[in-house]
């Protein structure tokens, strides 16, 4: 998979809007500051090593490891020889520690380290490293020294990366394309395709090469600008990574369609990137070797035309990554219970299907909370306050819901309400819905547009089949141990069988109710039950719609849905 270098005197073309982006405005002020602190900083290690290596302090030290050479439970304390006194206060080890630290803050600090190619990264780790390794000698190699961490020093090292924003998109890009493996012949040389492998990303015990994971990164970083959001979180990418890890085999989509993972024991990971970004991906590597990157590569995809990829719209509800970094950073709730043990006198005790979230999300802005509460109750969660310590609070679920969670967290998307249709059926309206269709042992039950269970959590699961169109629902109403077709309900054949009742909640709008409504009636038994939430203007067409049938209607309902002001009515029809 060779390509030819670019020419010295050739300069990549980026859009200066993408680029833009990459960065936070630098207030210099602040770095001055960090100087500031970090010359004080030196002065007082340099203090320290005076004081603690006069004669007449480190001639009586050894006093200070013979006498505390063991804690005060009986174990051995961490320093209990006198020659670990020469090796802690060795000044240079504590000036290097010193200076590598305000580098790797300053370069945090300027969202430069963020936003560098991942080869950029490691050449900065490295140098920010190098004299830790056994031998090393300063002036040796000039490139992997320490440099002074003085303003001019660090003025010159911003401004020059700044300058250079241009080369780090296209360095990305071209540090994506070089990172796929050479050994697979999926991968062409051409330029990026649908579907590329990368080798070494996982180890043989599981865990994730760090620098494979920061060149998938650098990819999502990429499909971000190209998409107008905002830049993923490093966690959510080794989430991203695990989950693709533990689902081997399977696609594991991410970044509102644009990215799909697929994790294999062997080490390796699938990538497919949408049609338009290999498109993109492929003008920025053009911009960097215009001679060898062919003319098919550089056309931009006809819409529609059939791929793995599902054909629709790139994302269908996205949320910000700043809410996928808290959702990849949920945990299970545990509660602090008190104990009787002197010892522990608090445990932890896990709540079930309990869901905690991080503990930065406290200070976010209202915004942000409000955008991640959406999501969790799109997931089926309810914020709940916890017993023990009222103030506290965190995500109740009616399943094990962690795993969807952070799914969804890299997926970037909850499905659409408006083009699913989705509006939870209210308890008491399920309730008396179920309770009104008299179900016994002896029934059949289907439960269509099954959404997250509102209707099938009141139903005899063993005994239900429900049918439902969104994946993720799907997913839900599995983990809930429900029976689940995932397709559309008004294509669906069971195969001549018949149930005995049927509970529903149509979608509504152009009013798509009434051809679910006649399809429900199809799949009805002789002396059937179809129960059904539907509009107030139903009581008017749902007898022309259910010839045979003996209906009777409900009282209207007000207010039903939440976020709606339509008036509802149940329906009981009775197949003759």
């Amino acid at each position: 998979m060779r390509i030819c270098e670019p020419q010295p005197e050739h300069t990549p073309i980026i859009q200066g809007e993408i680029l833009d982006q990459f960065y936070a405005p630098v207030e210099f002020d602040s770095l001055s500051m960090l100087v500031s602190e970090f010359e004080r900083e030196r002065a007082r290690i340099v203090e320290v090593h005076e004081i603690i290596t006069q004669e007449r302090v480190s001639g009586v030290m050894g006093y200070f490891f013979a006498g505390n050479s063991s804690d005060g439970y009986g174990g051995y304390a961490s320093l209990r020889h006198t020659n670990s006194f020469d090796e802690i206060f060795r000044l240079e080890g504590a000036l290097n520690e010193l200076t590598a630290t305000f580098w790797s803050r300053a370069l945090s600090q300027t969202d430069l380290m963020d936003y560098m190619p991942q080869a950029r990264r490691d050449e900065w780790h490295k140098s920010l490293n190098a004299w830790r390794e056994h031998g090393y000698k300063r002036g040796e190699n000039v490139e992997l020294d320490l440099p002074e961490f003085t303003l001019d020093t660090l003025r010159a090292t911003v401004q020059s990366l700044l300058a250079r924003r241009s080369e780090f998109l296209a360095e990305r890009v071209d540090g994506i394309f070089r990172g796929l493996s050479r050994s697979h012949v999926t991968n062409v040389p051409e330029g990026f395709g649908k579907r590329m492998i990368m080798s070494r990303v996982y180890n043989e015990w599981g865990s994730t090469c760090s620098s494979s994971e920061g060149v998938i990164h650098d990819l999502r970083l990429v499909i971000a600008k190209f998409m107008g959001r905002d830049d993923p979180s490093r966690g959510s990418t080794s989430q991203l990574l695990k989950t693709a890890r533990a689902a081997r085999g399977e696609w594991i989509e991410a970044d509102c369609g644009a990215l799909r993972v697929r994790g294999y024991q062997v080490g390796t990971a699938h990538l497919e990137v949408h049609p338009e970004m290999a498109y993109r991906l492929n003008m920025v590597l053009a911009a960097l070797y215009p001679a060898a990157i062919p003319e098919s590569f550089r056309t931009r995809p006809k819409r529609g035309k059939g791929c793995s990829f599902k054909s629709k719209a790139l994302f269908e509800r996205p949320f910000s990554n700043a809410v996928g970094a808290i959702l990849a950073g949920a945990t299970p709730y545990k509660k602090m219970v008190k104990t009787d043990s002197f010892r522990h006198p608090f445990e932890h005790v896990l709540v079930r299907n309990a869901i905690a979230l991080p503990d930065q999300t406290r200070g976010s802005s209202k915004h942000l909370k409000a955008e991640v509460a959406t999501v969790m109750q799109g997931l089926g969660g309810v914020l709940t306050n916890c017993s023990e310590h009222p103030r506290m609070t965190y995500w109740q679920f009616d399943f094990d819901a962690l795993d969807l969670v952070h799914e969804v967290a890299v997926l970037g998307y909850i499905p659409d309400q408006k083009s699913h249709q989705f509006y939870p059926t209210p308890q008491p309206v399920a309730q008396q819905l179920v309770d009104w269709l008299d179900i016994c042992l002896l029934d059949t039950v289907c439960e269509p547009q099954a959404g997250q269970g509102g209707i099938a959590d009141l139903l005899p699961k063993d005994r239900t089949r429900c049918v439902e169109i969104s994946p993720l629902h799907c997913e839900i109403l599995r983990k809930k141990g429900h029976n689940v077709i995932e397709g559309d309900f008004l294509s669906w054949n069971p195969g001549g069988e018949l149930f005995t009742v049927i509970a529903m909640n149509p979608p509504f709008s152009e009013g798509r109710w009434q051809a679910h409504l006649k399809h429900a009636g199809d799949l009805l038994a002789s002396k059937g039950r179809l129960g059904a939430v539907l509009p107030l203007s139903a009581k008017r067409t749902a007898g022309e719609l259910l010839p045979g049938f003996d209906l009777e209607f409900s009282s209207p309902i007000d207010n039903a849905f939440s976020g709606t002001s339509i008036s509802v009515v149940l329906l009981k029809a009775i197949k003759h």
